[in-house]
């Protein structure tokens, strides 16, 4: 993956799309203060189950990896929480993205893992699957493949898609010299 500048946001990510991308309001950063980009994992899960999350450290491909969880929308119980969440750093995970909850939230904070999600629940997860690691997803309305870059902060959640990356990275960079102008122009004033 291409070396990626540390002024990359989602607003910014988003701006080189024109807003495609983006995934949907309902999820939003459990960890406001964390910024992320990286190479997406991806996982299906079928409703109030998360067998596959246990399959997941063996797929890391490595570290910075940022694991995208879909299939759990409608889901009550968490997609995880701290014991998963400490597996999923060790194999090298640095974010979670996800249309379901999780549990144990103060304690995934506090490892350090990152987190979007549709919110938290205090209820566990059966472990009966069925449930997939790796290929595709569709979340909160965008398809995600294993290798795609995504871009997480506290505004939001962007997917640029692997084979545009160097194109979508030179319309960021555009955009972010046009607007470094901008603000320079107005501090003038």
């Amino acid at each position: 993956m291409t070396a990626l500048p540390d002024w990359l946001s989602s607003t910014v990510a988003s701006d080189a799309t024109g807003g495609a991308g983006v995934l949907d309001g309902s999820i939003h950063a459990l960890s406001p203060d964390r910024s992320v980009a990286g190479p997406a994992l991806v996982v299906e899960l079928s409703l109030d189950d998360n067998l596959a999350m246990r399959d997941v450290p063996a797929a890391v491909p490595g570290p910075g990896t940022v694991l995208v969880v879909a299939g759990a929308v409608n889901s009550r119980t968490a997609v995880l929480g701290d014991l998963v969440a400490r597996e999923l750093l060790a194999a090298g995970v640095v974010a979670v993205i996800t249309d379901g909850p999780i549990r144990d939230s103060r304690a995934v904070a506090e490892l350090g893992l990152a987190v979007w999600s549709r919110g938290t629940t205090p209820v566990a997860s059966s472990k009966d699957g069925p449930g997939n690691v790796g290929g595709a997803v569709v979340i909160a309305g965008v398809s995600v493949h294993d290798g795609d870059l995504v871009v997480a902060d506290a505004d939001g959640v962007v997917v640029w898609p692997a084979d545009q990356l160097d194109a979508l990275l030179a319309k960021a960079e555009a955009k972010q010299r046009a607007d470094e102008e901008r603000l320079a122009a107005l501090t003038k004033r």
